[in-house]
């Protein structure tokens, strides 16, 4: 079964050019900081974000994301597929 066949709700584009927002604290709990990236994609509980450079997210990390207008959510770090030298996409789940 592929990726796809697999998800529960549907993808919906994002928003031409819209940027979301990740704020993160780093591994020992105490510093923070966020990450801007271009919203590829949005569904009921997530959405797919592709950033230029160095990622340091984990998968399993808890993070805020603000998808642009909307308000930040908690959620949490999918998955992570690095496409090419310094271009990652990164899925985020929203928590509730």
């Amino acid at each position: 079964m592929s990726d796809y066949d697999k998800r529960k709700y549907i993808r919906y584009p994002a928003e031409p050019n819209e940027f979301v927002t990740i704020h993160y604290l780093d591994e020992s709990d105490e510093k923070t900081g966020q990450r801007i990236g271009l919203g590829q994609n949005e569904s009921f509980k997530g959405c797919c974000v592709v950033f230029v450079g160095e990622v340091s997210f984990k998968k399993g990390q808890e993070v805020f994301c603000q998808c642009g207008k909307l308000p930040k959510m908690k959620a949490k770090v999918a998955w992570i597929r690095k496409l090419e030298d310094q271009i990652t996409k990164v899925g985020f789940s929203m928590i509730e």
